[in-house]
């Protein structure tokens, strides 16, 4: 929570931005219309909403299949002693009527909540402890027909779960393919083979769309391939060969249908996942021919507190990391949701496609673009959202700065209402939402905190209205451990924000996070940096570097040679990389304080057009994101040519 004076100072500055007739508008906006207004203080009956997402507790699952023939008694003993396995889990074979039926007893007498469709998936239940999980949707899906003395039909079932404490999204999936159709992962039976293959690529389908919006996803089923076989033989449209690039395969190397077989699959999402897992095993004893396979998983906050940085020196996944993950935000919004977006440029089809599905879902979806020639993304945005700023979603396109500045729109964020457990999310980043940007060194913070999303949203509202923002209140406190900078700037160089954060730094009898040798350590990348305004800022950070910091810069390959002679000149080590962000990090001794950290991330370039843009520099001064900058600067000065 905000202290009383970051409080007020954050009420002078909405009070700023926020012309008269705008807030009147929002406050009179129908209940119906998500606004940027604080969320209710009351929270839902079974819903602990938070600024923040507490941690999960430990996630347990399982999966077994029951066989269909056994008596009503030995079924109703499984599926008693699969309720003790976990928190949630998928049963399979539950063809007859009397067990369904026994097994909802058994839920409604144990408080539990049981998925089994009739137009389909009864047949493979996905059941939960509702003392943990809500039901959010569910739905069947029909892979084939049936196929007399071969197979029934074969369906797969989806739930989307909402964990009480929370508010956190679990996504469970689970199916039952056609059997006999492989023989120790080989192609047996090729009149089957093609219904096999058909479920496979299916179930690929359906667990990309639920991650798609759900980011602790857990897939069981009886697949019928002996995984043991499948992962050495990895024959075409079997299990490994058609998922195994998208999933964990979470099951212990032994068997569940006998000892040599496992047929009982457990799989978490392998990219940008939420589960990870810290345990499987066999567990033995049951009265049906499988048995039960039990899953821990530790789940991971996505939109945990600080940076996350991409690598583009890796593979596709490593390199859009960032970018992925403003994505998931805006994946995870819904129904009812507030989804806002200002960036300089927009052409990235996965956040196209997030947005637009969002808005299509209900949530309200409000973008700012720079102004220049439009991406295609951008030209289909605008036709989905419109332009009429009187309706809940819009697009708007600024002219020049969208804030009455001399320059252009700078700034990149994302803010979401909620997305999953958390809420009042910032995705604030140090680049364009550009597929491009992937192959550049680049970051975005993450920050659920309701003083850093009130800022940003303030600023926002103010962009919307394309218009001159000219209060001489550049810098805003937004609570311990924030403060935000902003642009444009009235005039140089007095007020040049990089020059304000670099006057105060003391060069020697330091203690700061990596100041081993008492010196100040201050690192720098940046993209764009030039004209007469970057020569001030150089000067000034080879003038640092005579009096003993401890100076190094990273610098992208369009810097100017005139920036690298005066830093070369001063002493200051430099190197050139793909740096996609404007970053500097003080470490040591600042205003006085010996120990300081101060990490200034996301705002223009260093450049005379930079300081009269839009944009907002978030300065983070507690110790955990300032250490998480230095070692992504640290990566990007390795990755250096």
């Amino acid at each position: 929570m905000a202290s009383p004076t970051a409080s007020r100072l954050l009420s002078s500055f909405l009070g700023l931005l926020l012309p008269s007739a705008l807030a009147v508008t929002l406050l009179a906006a129908p209940s119906s219309v998500p606004t940027a207004a604080p969320l209710p203080a009351t929270p839902a009956p079974d819903l602990r909403p938070a600024a923040q997402a507490l941690a999960s507790p430990t996630y347990q699952t399982f999966t077994i299949n029951i066989k269909h023939d056994l008596n009503k008694t030995k079924a109703l003993a499984d599926m008693k002693r699969a309720l003790t396995l976990g928190d949630a889990g998928g049963m399979q074979e539950m063809s007859d009527a009397e067990d369904r039926e026994s097994l909802i007893a058994l839920c409604k007498a144990e408080d539990w909540g049981w998925y089994m469709p009739n137009d389909g998936g009864v047949a493979i239940p996905i059941v939960w402890d509702r003392d943990r999980f809500r039901l959010i949707d569910g739905h069947t899906t029909k892979v084939h027909g049936p196929q007399n003395g071969v197979t029934p039909s074969r369906y797969i079932n989806v739930v989307r779960l909402r964990e009480v404490a929370t508010g956190k999204v679990f996504g469970y999936i689970n199916t039952h393919v056609i059997s006999g159709a492989s023989r120790d992962a080989q192609l047996s039976n090729m009149d089957r083979i093609p219904r096999l293959r058909l479920h496979l690529r299916m179930l690929r389908l359906e667990i990309q769309g639920l991650f798609k919006h759900t980011e602790h996803v857990f897939i069981s089923g009886d697949l019928n391939v002996n995984y043991l076989a499948d992962r050495r033989r990895q024959n075409p449209g079997l299990p490994t060969d058609r998922l195994g690039d998208l999933v964990n395969f979470d099951m212990p190397l032994t068997g569940s249908f006998n000892p040599t077989s496992l047929l009982d699959y457990g799989m978490s999402v392998k990219r940008n996942g939420g589960l990870v897992k810290t345990d499987a095993s066999i567990v033995k004893g049951f009265n049906s021919d499988h048995w039960a396979i039990q899953f821990t998983y530790r789940a991971i906050d996505l939109f945990e507190t600080g940076p996350l940085f991409n690598a583009p020196a890796g593979d596709v996944h490593d390199r859009r990391r960032a970018l992925d993950r403003t994505v998931r935000a805006v994946q995870d919004a819904e129904t009812g949701d507030l989804v806002r977006v200002a960036t300089s440029r927009l052409d990235d089809p996965d956040l196209l496609g997030a947005l637009t599905s969002a808005y299509a879902e209900g949530a309200a979806v409000q973008v700012v673009v720079g102004a220049g020639t439009p991406t295609a993304a951008e030209q289909q945005l605008e036709t989905a959202l419109g332009v009429d700023q009187t309706q809940p979603s819009w697009l708007r396109r600024c002219v020049g700065s969208c804030l009455g500045g001399t320059g252009r729109q700078e700034a990149n964020f994302v803010l979401v209402s909620r997305a999953g457990g958390t809420t009042e999310l910032a995705m604030i980043s140090s680049a364009a939402f550009e597929a491009g940007s992937t192959s550049r060194s680049t970051d975005v913070f993450r920050s659920s905190s309701a003083a850093v999303y009130a800022t940003y949203g303030a600023v926002f509202s103010r962009m919307s209205l394309d218009t001159t923002d000219s209060p001489k209140v550049r810098t805003v406190e937004m609570g311990p451990g924030y403060t935000a900078q902003l642009y444009p700037v009235p005039a140089l160089p007095f007020r040049d924000p990089v020059l304000k954060a670099l006057k105060p730094v003391g060069c020697t009898e330091a203690r700061g996070l990596r100041t081993d040798d008492g010196r100040t350590n201050i690192r720098v990348a940046v993209q764009a940096w030039s004209g007469e305004r970057g020569q001030r800022v150089a000067t000034r950070l080879a003038a640092l570097k005579r009096k003993g910091c401890d100076v190094v810069v990273v610098v992208g390959p369009n810097v100017r040679q005139g920036i690298r002679t005066v830093l070369a000149d001063g002493g200051v080590p430099v190197r050139t990389s793909a740096v996609g962000q404007n970053l500097l990090v003080v470490d040591g001794r600042h205003a006085g304080k010996a120990g300081a950290h101060l990490a200034y991330t996301g705002g223009p370039g260093w450049t005379d057009l930079g300081v009269g843009s839009d944009g907002v520099t978030l300065v983070a001064s507690y110790a955990n994101a300032v250490s998480d900058y230095l070692d992504g600067w640290s990566r990007a000065w390795q990755r250096g040519a």
